[in-house]
């Protein structure tokens, strides 16, 4: 077998041409440029969740009639946001032994199991993944991508009949196909007229998906009218979570979370959303961060919500040095100080 340096020498070498998809804080394609630079070390990886690269390698052979095959692997990145190169050379010695001792064809197809590196998505990550590759590849939809479409185009959306029977990998169809379908007016439709039970996973699935700006100012208005929850605000914001801040979301969303000393459940929900799935919005609105943090220190629970996200906060690039500005801030309240101190008394490992 050739020297193997890198995934893609490794993929290249049992006759693979692979594709890199992302699928940690949400799901991206990864460009060829973007696979060099971090197969190589040559840059940090481009979308890094939780201190390591989660990646969906999808391997198609020469052989263009055969099903792509998809590996999930999870590696683990170095201080700099980097392929951790020793784990990752560990991981392709793992795959070479496997293949030298069961043979080529044998070996790849059983590469990973028992595999320290690979993981399974949860069911809802592993049905958007689907639909996006599906339509990456130029392939149809599934069977209940059309009962979602007649869904939509009928009159009453909040019919139990008819919603209940809808398939979720048919709404991840839907949510990757609308734009290429010329679709626009029945998301706009279902956003506005479906009930939650269809608006929050399709709001979900929306999340890996570029929009224009119609999509973008239709949730800031359904977060400004007076009926919408915290509750349904941590679902909504998901739908647009790839977009800038929007400057019309600002208002709504500052209203949701309320005063800084109080932070029920669904406010809760929120903030949990909007660290997991928009910190370049916290970035941008440093306020939204102080308002974050001290909601969290005022809670009567143990201060265990302001230490997991404080934690998330302080891994991640985008958040890190503007978190530990507020956490140390003179300007911080008494709650913020004790909640700041707590995350390193004696025996307390959250921020390892």
């Amino acid at each position: 077998m050739q020297n193997i340096e890198s995934l893609s020498d490794l993929f290249e070498a049992v006759g693979c041409k692979p594709y890199f998809y992302d699928v940690g804080r949400r799901i991206t394609k990864i460009t060829p440029q973007q696979v060099i630079q971090f197969d190589r070390k040559q840059q940090p990886y481009p979308y890094g969740f939780r201190q390591h690269a989660w990646l969906a390698c999808v391997l198609t052979h020469n052989d263009t009639s055969s099903e792509p095959v998809v590996w999930f692997l999870r590696l683990p990145l170095d201080e700099t946001g980097c392929l951790n190169l020793g784990t990752r050379d560990h991981f392709i010695k793992t795959i070479v032994d496997k293949i030298m001792h069961k043979g080529e064809a044998q070996g790849f197809n059983e590469a990973l199991e028992d595999n320290p590196y690979a993981f399974q998505p949860d069911q809802e990550r592993l049905a958007n993944f689907h639909s996006i590759l599906a339509r990456d590849l130029k392939r149809p939809a599934s069977s209940y991508y059309n009962d979602v479409v007649t869904y939509l185009k009928q009159g009453n959306l909040l019919d139990a009949q008819q919603w209940g029977i809808l398939g979720y990998q048919g709404i991840t169809d839907f949510a990757a196909r609308y734009r290429e379908e010329s679709q626009q007016d029945l998301l706009v439709k279902s956003l506005k007229c479906a009930p939650n039970e269809v608006r929050y996973p399709l709001s979900h699935a929306l999340e890996h998906t570029v929009h224009d700006l119609t999509l973008v100012s239709l949730i800031s208005d359904l977060l400004a009218e007076p009926h919408t929850s915290a509750h349904d605000a941590a679902h909504l914001v998901r739908a647009i979570s790839r977009h800038d801040f929007p400057a019309p979301l600002f208002i709504p969303l500052f209203t949701l979370l309320g005063d800084i000393t109080h932070c029920n459940d669904e406010q809760l929900e929120l903030i949990a959303s909007l660290v997991a799935k928009c910190p370049h919005w916290i970035k941008e609105q440093p306020q939204l961060l102080r308002i974050i943090l001290e909601k969290l220190a005022h809670r009567e629970d143990g201060l265990l919500g302001f230490k997991q996200i404080a934690t998330d906060l302080t891994q991640q690039s985008s958040t890190r040095q503007l978190c530990w500005e507020q956490l140390r801030s003179p300007h911080a309240s008494a709650a913020l100080q004790q909640a700041t101190g707590s995350l390193f008394n004696k025996g307390s490992n959250t921020l390892q």
